[in-house]
């Protein structure tokens, strides 16, 4: 049975590439007014890149449900002290658990346009108040910024958005570097060597530029199924790759592109790849971490530990 790391791994990519079919459709966000906190006050959040926001904005204590997913990064990042000790954790996002979700009470629930935006009209129709936010349509971090300040807006802590925001802007300014390394990013490789890859005008093109590399992919939109053509035609510097089911599997599928130095090649695991492709606080340190690839400076395999004892990766609390 395959392990819960492999599971959510792939779900991830199923998640990012089904935002494909929508990532033109871009809605704005709720515009519903500031809400007054008391004691009773429940928020439930089903994307790992909003979890993140209303942590920093000191929020996490009244979080009563989460998605899977962000439990998983809080806990790999030591920080489920942040939530509640018996937070209520939904093991899948989409579709949504409504009955589920209505049973928490909840006051309001953030969800993400790109992940369950079909099922919004179900949820307001059962009685739920919405927060939708759409992070995962970015393709800058002055996107995600402003997301922040709407989150902040509508939970009336406007100040400690702007120091959340504050705080990312140093990180990227101390992690971003200039360059011209051509880099491949490979999110998925298939069976029969085709992959998906970001295009640029996604966010993942843009840590890469701001790392300091020069996406080959650039000239695509969204997140392309490509043949191993491109990859083998372009002969990037540097080839990043998140690990498919394992280790030993990734680098086998990489072997069999021909003409690809596995010197130039790094795989990236299950904390990296999160830190990567969810476009929230925590995505700053996947430029810091693009940026030692660039530089020859991280292992060829990106593990957990190597993040979590080298980057030093913290989420603030506002």
């Amino acid at each position: 049975m395959p392990n819960v790391k492999v599971i959510g791994t792939i779900v991830a990519i199923i998640i990012i590439v089904g935002v494909i079919s929508v990532f033109y459709y871009y809605k704005s966000y709720s515009t519903s007014q500031p809400v007054t906190f008391n004691n009773n006050f429940r928020i439930i959040s089903l994307a790992p890149s909003d979890t993140q926001i209303l942590i920093s904005l000191g929020l996490g204590k009244y979080i009563v449900g989460i998605d899977y997913y962000s439990y998983q990064l809080l806990q790999s990042l030591n920080l489920t002290k942040d939530v509640p000790s018996n937070v209520t954790v939904f093991s899948q996002i989409s579709p949504p658990n409504i009955s589920g979700l209505l049973l928490l009470h909840p006051t309001v629930i953030v969800v993400e346009e790109g992940l369950i935006g079909s099922y919004i009209d179900q949820m307001k129709e059962a009685g739920l108040n919405v927060l939708i936010t759409n992070n995962d349509f970015a393709s800058t971090y002055s996107q995600i910024e402003n997301c922040i300040l709407k989150v902040g807006e509508y939970f009336n802590v406007t100040s400690k958005a702007q120091q959340l925001i504050d705080w990312m802007n140093q990180k990227i300014s101390d992690f971003s570097n200039t360059g011209n390394t051509s880099v491949a990013y490979l999110l998925w490789i298939c069976p029969d060597l085709s992959f998906y890859t970001a295009g640029g005008n996604v966010f993942i093109n843009s840590i890469i530029v701001q790392a300091g590399g020069i996406n080959v992919f650039a000239n695509y939109s969204g997140y392309p199924l490509l043949t191993p053509s491109p990859l083998l035609i372009t002969k990037p510097s540097v080839v990043i790759a998140q690990e498919v089911y394992n280790l030993t599997y990734t680098n086998y599928l990489i072997s069999q592109y021909k003409g690809i130095n596995s010197s130039n090649v790094y795989i990236m695991g299950n904390l990296a790849t999160n830190l990567l492709n969810e476009p929230g606080p925590l995505s700053v340190y996947s430029i810091q971490v693009i940026k030692l690839i660039i530089e020859g400076k991280a292992p060829h395999f990106i593990s957990d530990n190597w993040v979590i004892n080298n980057l030093n990766v913290t989420l603030p609390v506002f």
